[in-house]
């Protein structure tokens, strides 16, 4: 038997199902004896070399290998905690209990550790606001809401739909619930009038108006269904501004000799949405800091259109003055009093203390809100978002892409959430090794048809138009 480990789970259900048939004493004992061999190999990791699995591991995490003998000490917090999703995953334990494991992973890593999850052996648990990861790993969802537990079988699409479904019954059950408390509460008002104009209906009345209170307490300590809870008030709106919103002409990067990127040319539109995507580490933050002029350019040259104001949210949040409450920042935005701001501020989540207290002291998720918030405030008709989706709950997440969908400015958002990527962006724009492509279409074009991209980078560019020349000039002659 080969020893990898779905070979040796085949032949364990092969001899399973040949203890489960009638068989001699001789042969149980020889099928028992090969069934404890082949989960002895199993248990031991089916034979595979430790070092093997340890560099698959780190590969599949897109941990680069130039860094894989360093010490753990000379890595940057998102490579520690690559290096401990691997050390937790090489142990391969019955039970894989994992905590927003997809954060500081890039697409590419995301989609590997996916495809580890759906094949692994034991039991996996997961914690994450990953849609597409749920959506492709979970056969059952636990869901924690207002101190009830409640599971759903299958995926994360099939939880969205089971769920409205239950609560359409709940809300239906408790208004038909409402409807017989109304009967009843009808019942004992008439033999209570009844009663006073004859005493033989006093004990009835006395007795539903006890039912009535006992009903009543029963529907006041049952949670009322909500269908469409509470999330944040986003509605983008913006000036119009010129057709070209942003013209890169011959822009390159370099830092102590390390290409960045290669020189390109690149103009973005008005109204277009565009996700921009690439490993970590490939440049996307390096060149949303030249269009903000916050660095230079090694050469060419970045120009946003006509009336084009610029709005950045920033993935750690570093655009906002962590010193300030959210009450002062919007104040010095737009001029309102404090209760004007924090009425404003409310329709993000946000209550009075937390309107208050220095924007360092809030949350990560508290943050991101604060960000839109004053992104909405700024009037920017062209956004660049840096992970929007960080630190979000997914029903957060969902009402920023409705409001981005309706926003009718013009969109660049580096982001590794594929569904995000998915649902708003109609053109990719892809990093990777010094090199920008274009395509048409969402994240999942630019995965399952890598081949559509065309190059922006201009030396390239020039390659290949030139040796398409040549190439037709041969066939011509011939």
């Amino acid at each position: 038997v080969s020893s990898d480990p779905e070979a040796l789970d085949r032949e364990l259900a092969r001899l399973e199902s040949r203890l489960s048939e009638p068989i001699d004493d001789d042969e149980m004992v020889a099928v028992l004896e090969a069934y404890n061999r082949t989960l002895t190999r199993l248990d031991e990791g089916g034979g595979r070399d430790p070092g093997a699995v340890i560099a698959e591991l780190l590969s599949g995490l897109r941990l680069p290998e130039r860094l894989w003998r360093l010490p753990v000490g000379n890595l940057s917090g998102g490579e520690k905690k690559l290096v401990a999703i691997a050390r937790f995953l090489c142990q391969e334990p019955d039970v894989l209990l994992l905590d927003e494991p997809d954060n500081h992973l890039d697409l590419e890593a995301k989609v590997w550790l996916e495809h580890y999850l759906a094949t692994y052996r034991g039991v996996v648990g997961l914690i994450t606001h990953d849609r597409y990861l749920i959506d492709r790993v979970a056969n059952e969802i636990v869901e924690l809401e207002d101190g009830a537990v409640q599971t759903y079988p299958g995926n994360y699409s099939a939880f969205r739909r089971l769920k409205q479904e239950r609560l359409e019954r709940q809300l239906q059950l408790r208004e038909l619930e409402e409807r017989e408390y109304r009967k009843l509460k009808y019942s004992a008002e008439q033999l209570t009038q009844w009663a006073r104009q004859n005493p033989k209906f006093a004990t009835r009345a006395e007795n539903q108006r006890r039912k009535l209170a006992a009903e009543r307490e029963r529907l006041d300590q049952t949670p009322v269904p909500v269908l469409n809870r509470r999330t944040i008030d986003v509605e983008f709106a913006a000036e119009r501004g010129g057709t070209m919103v942003l013209h890169a002409d011959n822009v390159s990067k370099t830092y102590d000799g390390h290409v960045v990127f290669e020189p390109f040319d690149l103009e973005i539109r008005h109204g277009e949405r565009i996700g921009l995507i690439g490993p970590n580490g490939a440049g996307k933050t390096t060149l949303f800091r030249l269009i903000q002029q916050m660095e230079l350019p090694s050469s060419g040259s970045l120009r946003t259109g006509t009336a084009i104001e610029v709005g950045y949210f920033a993935q750690e949040h570093e655009s906002i003055d962590k010193s300030r409450s959210p009450i002062d920042l919007v104040r010095r935005i737009k001029p309102l009093n404090e209760q004007q701001a924090l009425g404003f501020l409310i329709g993000f989540l946000f209550d009075r203390d937390d309107a208050l207290r220095p924007a360092g002291e809030l949350s990560g998720g508290e943050q991101s809100r604060l960000q839109i918030a004053l992104l909405i405030l700024s009037g920017a008709n062209f956004l660049l978002l840096d992970e929007p989706s960080n630190n979000l709950d997914i029903d957060s997440v969902e009402a920023l892409e409705e409001a981005l969908l309706k926003f009718g400015g013009t969109i660049l958002a580096i982001s590794h959430d594929r569904y995000f990527l998915d649902r708003i962006c109609t053109r990719t724009l892809a990093l990777d090794n010094g090199v920008v492509r274009d395509y048409q279409g969402s994240f999942t074009t630019a995965q399952d048809r890598p081949d559509l991209g065309v190059p922006l980078t201009r030396d390239r560019f020039a390659r290949v138009t030139a040796l398409t020349r040549v190439k037709g000039a041969k066939g011509r002659k011939s």
